[in-house]
């Protein structure tokens, strides 16, 4: 508009051009002040700004929100949305008054047209129109991410509000009298019936939707109270049912977004008076209370709006005492993971810390638990709905007094699989941990006793085991540089597409998976066990092993995971005849030979094997053989270096030199006993 109307000043007379640009950067400069006054995450950078539109056209979050009666997640919602919201939740009487304005403003643009943007009147009322919907377009066009009724859009009130202006101008221009004044009486009765409402509502008032909506049932076909106003009344029901003085738990009974919910009470606990508040607590193990949108059979009180239930509180108490009666006899029939003045304790899925006898003060102080998942991906959002990766509470958001004077805490560990678990304690007043520790979980544990009852992939710093997809890092006594050097580990793929996409377009041939043993590992009984979660694809080698900052190499290894033998040996059972039939039976697979004996016991793994290649071409060997007359190349070697035992099998896979190949001898001799076996492959 601001455009145009410099066109027509420039065209309409002398020295136009000068007003129009006048008008133009006055206008900029005060929109520039304003927009940086009323937008404080520009003071710091105004080029956030930019930023900030993409992020309002995709807003990351991935919670779901009650729209037509389905959950719908926030990224999915339907292209109707927007207007939905605006047409349930706007009184009737604005919606007919704006549709007249649009009516109207229509109307006055056919009636001229031709000149239409030369009348302020129809300007005023196009630009109205156009900031009522070309934000509703744009919303629709780029899929914004809306959520919880249409509360990023309530700034076309303004412009529904112009519309609605020129309406009631409308009205007052109607010829007849008697017609004038029985519309002005409708439009009159229509901003009645919303005071009447509002007064109603009231303190809910951002609750209202408009008659027809609300007379057909609300609870269970969009979002009500999304700031959850209605938690003050709730929580004064709450502490009224309380001994005074006494504490109260309370947690969220809604099966759908649990975490966002609590997010609400924790902040609403502002709404009730500071000493009150002193004694209320979120507790997801097992609350005294908990509420909930809609009815619920067994509650003891409710909030009603529109004739229905809103919000339901539900007294726990009974089952929260036995369930913390459980937990308690759960950790005295169990071996603490960490004993300090709290012993903790890792149960069926329970994070449990136990003080028994406990006088009043041995809870005080701070408390943390840090869950290490093995996919980093499960906590990367903090809007998670079955975990946490990091708490900080106090004894009194997840604990009580069990029996007479035992102090017991417990937290639901997270559903989704962990490495490890970090707590720490600190003292009231402190500004440092009293203590800290790593303690082991089931993963750890199973994967320990697992560990130790096969025979290790390598012998280091520590000894690697395979379990299942992980590598299980054991080593029985550890302390400083074996908790505190960063661990290496490189995954070489058996086909190098397997490799993420950045990998490969740097040049790299394997995977790193670097880590710290506080991120997967566990300490318990002297000794260290740490579970690395593999890649799921075909692995070919590993290279494993730790260093510490001024690049030291602590210690390193170099083998083939146990799959790796499994699919030569399927593959070469598959082909046919060994190209050499002994007691290892020789396959020459490619530019490697593989060695199978079936029914394969430690003892048949003993002694040298002895390998000799002989090249096509002599100048191939390395100097120091040509020198010494020699006309093969040795690569001797002993079992555990390339070879592993699996189901009774016992495998070996030797890589060849890479040049021409004109024949290769090889067998096995024990010292003392001689010679037990040898062959010859011929090369093509």
């Amino acid at each position: 508009m601001l455009a145009l109307d410099g066109f027509r000043a420039i065209r309409r007379e002398n020295g136009g051009i000068k007003r129009a640009l006048a008008n133009a950067g006055a206008f900029s400069a005060a929109f520039a002040a304003a927009l940086y006054a009323g937008w404080p995450l520009i003071w710091r950078d105004p080029t956030e700004l930019a930023d900030a539109f993409r992020a309002l056209s995709a807003h990351p979050l991935l919670q779901k929100t009650l729209f037509r009666g389905e959950w719908v997640r926030w990224p999915e919602i339907p292209w109707d949305y927007i207007p939905t919201w605006i047409l349930i939740t706007t009184p009737p009487v604005a919606l007919a008054l704006a549709a007249l304005g649009i009516a109207a403003v229509a109307a006055l643009c056919a009636a001229r047209w031709r000149g239409a943007l030369a009348n302020s009147t129809a300007r005023f009322g196009l630009f109205a129109l156009a900031c009522l919907i070309l934000p509703i377009a744009a919303a629709i066009a780029m899929n914004s991410n809306m959520f919880n009724d249409w509360r990023h859009s309530y700034f076309l009130w303004a412009p529904t509000s112009v519309l609605a202006a020129f309406g009631l101008r409308t009205l007052a221009e109607i010829p007849k009298p008697p017609i004038r004044a029985g519309a002005f009486a409708l439009a009159a009765l229509g901003i009645a019936l919303i005071i009447v409402q509002m007064v109603r509502l009231h303190p809910y008032q951002n609750d209202y939707f408009s008659p027809p909506v609300s007379a057909s049932g609300v609870v269970e076909r969009w979002t009500i109270d999304y700031w959850n106003v209605s938690h003050k009344a709730a929580f004064e029901r709450m502490l009224s049912l309380q001994p005074a003085g006494g504490r109260v738990s309370i947690d969220t009974c809604d099966p759908e977004e649990p975490f966002s919910q609590r997010f609400y009470l924790l902040k609403n606990f502002a709404l009730i008076p500071r000493d009150d508040r002193a004694r209320l607590s979120v507790n997801e193990f097992s609350p005294d209370f908990c509420i909930g949108r809609g009815a619920a059979e067994n509650a003891v009180w409710t909030l009603d709006i529109y004739g229905e239930s809103i919000l339901s509180l539900v007294d726990k108490r009974d089952s929260a005492r036995a369930e913390y009666a459980a937990a308690y006899a759960a950790a005295k029939s169990a071996k603490p993971v960490f004993e300090a003045h709290f012993d903790v304790y890792a149960v069926d899925g329970l994070l449990i810390y136990l003080r028994e006898p406990c006088a009043e003060g041995d809870e005080a102080g701070t408390f943390t638990a840090r869950a290490h998942p093995v996919h980093p991906y499960e906590t990367r959002h903090y809007m998670r709905e079955d975990g946490f990766a990091n708490k900080i509470f106090e004894f009194w958001d997840y604990g009580r007094i069990v029996g007479e004077d035992a102090c017991v805490m417990a937290l639901r560990m997270p559903e989704y699989p962990l490495e490890s678990m970090r707590i720490a304690y600190r003292s009231p007043g402190s500004e440092r941990n009293l203590w800290r520790a790593d303690i082991p979980l089931n993963d750890h544990i199973k994967a320990h006793e697992t560990a130790i009852a096969s025979e290790p992939l390598a012998r280091s710093g520590y000894d690697i085991y395979a379990d299942g997809g992980a590598l299980i890092y054991v080593k029985p006594q550890c302390a400083g540089d074996d908790i505190g050097a960063r661990f290496f580990l490189s995954v070489f793929p058996s086909d190098p597409a397997d490799l993420p996409q950045e990998r490969r377009d740097a040049g790299f041939a394997h995977e790193p998976l670097n880590f710290n043993f506080y991120q997967h590992g566990a300490a318990f009984d002297g000794g260290c066990v740490i579970r690395r979660q593999l890649p799921d694809y075909p692995i070919d080698s590993i290279e494993t092993g730790q260093w510490i900052a001024d690049e030291r190499g602590l210690w390193s290894a170099e083998f083939a995971p146990p799959d790796f033998y499994e699919r030569r040996i399927r593959r070469a059972e598959s082909s046919g005849e060994p190209d050499i039939r002994a007691d290892f039976d020789v396959y020459l697979e490619g530019d490697s030979l593989l060695y199978i004996r079936k029914d394969c016991a430690a003892s048949d793994t003993r002694g040298r094997f002895w390998l000799s290649v002989f090249p096509e071409n002599p100048a191939d060997l390395p100097q120091e053989r040509r020198d010494a007359g020699l006309e093969h190349d040795s690569l001797n070697f002993d079992f555990p270096e390339h070879g592993a035992i699996l189901d009774g099998k016992c495998a070996i896979v030797r890589e060849l030199p890479d040049y021409p190949i004109a024949a290769v001898e090889t067998g096995q001799t024990i010292p003392g006993e001689g010679e037990l076996w040898r062959g010859r492959i011929a090369g093509d």
